[in-house]
């Protein structure tokens, strides 16, 4: 014998553990599962308030379950994080979608719609814009908030500028300082609640500095 041991078969490996593609199903659900339950303790409270010890007790899972889908726990906020700006970023261009016509107010219901989820729901509120910046540092997360909201917000410019609704000039650093508008925007709605209307009227001066991007329309006199 030469104490190598036999190579088991790729038919033997798979049957010890199920066929394949549902190991790969119960990978993923257990992996949506441990996010579930992370995106609900960091709003409750927050990233620094939250263990893996808590989040596997709401998994209902094992914290050796959570390491192997996550490296460690920024990991798992990293995943969370992205998870949630990818459904708000979503879930704001479906509120335009019904719109039809005019590019112009598609846009801008899709930002209005974004502000108020980002005011009103305290999962993107305190993922996104509390804990993101702190945990993730404010270099990586500003990539992050410019993956899913500069980037979007630059290809709705070009479209604008294409149709010649706003004028033509460099769209990036533009979408740059929408995003920067919408995120304070966003803050300062989320803690007016003892503020009657201050939250409307947030909400009115970005749609109104928005505006200001508008190309006048040229009369024919």
């Amino acid at each position: 014998m030469t104490g190598v041991k036999p190579v088991m078969s790729a038919d033997k490996r798979s049957a010890r553990g199920g066929n394949p593609n549902d190991q790969r199903a119960r990978a993923a659900e257990t992996r949506g599962t441990i996010l579930i339950a992370a995106r609900t303790l960091f709003r409750k409270a927050g990233y620094h308030g939250t263990g893996t010890t808590e989040i596997a007790a709401c998994a209902q899972v094992t914290r050796g379950a959570i390491y192997h889908h996550f490296a460690d726990k920024e990991a798992l906020f990293l995943a969370v994080f992205r998870l949630l700006a990818e459904e708000l970023a979503e879930r704001s261009s479906a509120a335009a979608a019904p719109l039809s016509g005019d590019l112009w107010p598609q846009i801008t219901q899709a930002y209005h719609h974004y502000l108020l989820l980002m005011a009103t729901n305290a999962d993107y509120r305190r993922v996104l814009l509390i804990d993101g910046p702190v945990v993730l540092g404010w270099s990586r997360w500003r990539d992050l908030q410019s993956e899913y909201v500069a980037a979007r917000t630059a290809d709705a410019l070009h479209l604008l500028m294409d149709a010649g609704l706003v004028r033509q000039q460099p769209a990036l650093p533009l979408a740059s300082i929408i995003q920067a508008a919408l995120h304070d925007a966003a803050l300062t709605m989320a803690n007016s609640a003892d503020e009657p209307g201050a939250g409307e009227a947030m909400m009115a001066a970005f749609l109104f500095m928005l505006q200001g991007l508008r190309e006048p329309s040229l009369e024919v006199g």
